[in-house]
């Protein structure tokens, strides 16, 4: 697959000495997140057509560059430069003006579309109507777009992907004009079709106004439906500050996630020298900052499967440090409640990894116990002294949610290639 982002629009209005492109959200510019993301889509190569020598040394040995010395032309004519680059084949087009999910590539990639394709929002509640491009689509087929049209019922995103036909369209128009222009003229003759992307973020930045109000949407989508109940209500309270803090900074999400490694092996020394408000405030430290990896990560748009497993794989050993040391804080009292502890918590971890692959919900009480819940349980017992009380309670009531999601899972039909009918929430 190959991808062509348009990077040559002067950007007057983002009024910045910075060239539009090079323009930088929490500390990466605007192209790179655009490049990462069509990297992690599957795109081999892509051609960015620029106009200014700075974007141009920018992105030099990761994308094949296309100079467009006719700016005052638009953007539909960098859109002919671009497809005439790709030799004919189909291609994604993409703005570099434009933040957006990596999900709306995947969804576009997935669909496999036949045809020239654009992604479209059909939720308006929430978007500035008046600078999108407002789009009319019928049967999945879009009859109308522009900026001013009053019939409408879905918005332009900014990805689209492109066949033979854009560069026969293109090729058609003289003097200047506009992406829209030439897709208006594919919807006039019924060829373009339009993908619901509805629910995937997306935002053209054109003003400092829009650039700060994608950092307040980024930074309040930090948020997940998956949250556990601490985690929601307190953890990121604290945890979405220190990543905004960080995010601008050399930290990378994997170093935090050792950090938060090193407080949990901390916390189990305290536990283990009987201090354990030491340990239980240590616990509490950990579980926070172990949010800021992925909150980094997502802000900077460059959210990893490796990370994920990274930090998953410390998680694990986190967890036992911290029992490890609750149960040599008095070893013969502890071991047995702590043993059934730590294999409550690896059946919760083991029990969320299964829910998720296999796609089974789980209810309200199946998401109680997940390792921010157990670490604030910790943290109360630490404070208390209640160290072997603490662990009682997390052997039982760990080992019972896991119980219960095994209970949930049996609605799960594996049909012949493996997979579970049906659909549910991650875990």
């Amino acid at each position: 697959m190959k991808a062509v982002v348009l990077a040559a629009g002067r950007g007057e209005r983002l009024r910045s000495s910075t060239p539009k492109p090079l323009v930088k959200l929490f500390g990466v510019a605007l192209i790179d997140r655009v490049i990462e993301n069509l990297r992690s889509a599957g795109v081999s190569e892509i051609v960015v057509v620029c106009s200014h020598p700075e974007v141009e040394r920018h992105v030099s040995g990761r994308a094949r560059v296309v100079r467009n010395t006719e700016v005052e032309r638009g953007g539909g004519y960098s859109l002919l430069l671009g497809a005439r680059a790709v030799e004919g084949e189909g291609f994604i087009l993409v703005m570099s003006d434009h933040v957006f999910d990596r999900e709306i590539l995947l969804k576009l990639v997935e669909s496999e579309p036949e045809c020239t394709t654009l992604c479209i929002d059909t939720v308006l509640e929430g978007k500035d109507i008046d600078e999108a491009t407002r789009v009319l689509v019928d049967s999945d087929v879009v009859v109308d777009m522009g900026k001013g049209i009053e019939r409408f019922n879905a918005l332009d995103t900014g990805v689209f992907y492109c066949t033979q036909e854009v560069l026969e369209a293109a090729s058609g128009f003289s003097g200047r004009f506009s992406v829209t222009d030439v897709m208006l003229k594919l919807a006039s003759e019924g060829r373009l079709r339009a993908l619901d992307v509805s629910g995937c973020y997306w935002r053209d930045i054109d003003t400092q106004e829009e650039l700060r109000q994608a950092e307040r949407e980024m930074l309040g989508m930090l948020v997940k439906p998956s949250d556990g109940y601490v985690s929601r209500h307190l953890n990121r309270r604290l945890s979405v500050p220190i990543s905004r803090a960080l995010v601008n900074t050399p930290v990378s999400p994997n170093a935090i996630s050792v950090f938060s490694f090193v407080l949990c092996i901390a916390s189990g020394i305290g536990f283990a020298l009987a201090k354990p408000a030491l340990g239980g405030v240590l616990a509490q430290a950990a579980s926070v900052i172990d949010g800021c990896d992925g909150e980094v990560a997502r802000l900077r748009g460059r959210a990893s499967r490796f990370g994920g497993y990274f930090d998953s794989l410390l998680d694990r050993y986190a967890d036992i440090a911290v029992i490890a040391g609750m149960i040599a804080s008095a070893p013969l009292q502890n071991w047995l409640v702590g043993v059934l502890a730590i294999a409550g918590c690896y059946s919760i971890s083991y029990t969320s990894a299964k829910h998720e692959l296999y796609r089974i919900p789980v209810g309200a009480a199946g998401r109680l116990m997940q390792r921010d819940m157990r670490l604030f349980i910790i943290f109360l017992g630490g404070l208390l002294g209640a160290v072997q009380q603490t662990l009682l309670v997390i052997a039982v009531l760990a080992n019972a949610v896991a119980l219960l999601r095994l209970y949930q899972a049996r609605g799960g039909v594996r049909n012949a290639g493996g997979e579970v009918s049906g659909k549910g929430e991650a875990a």
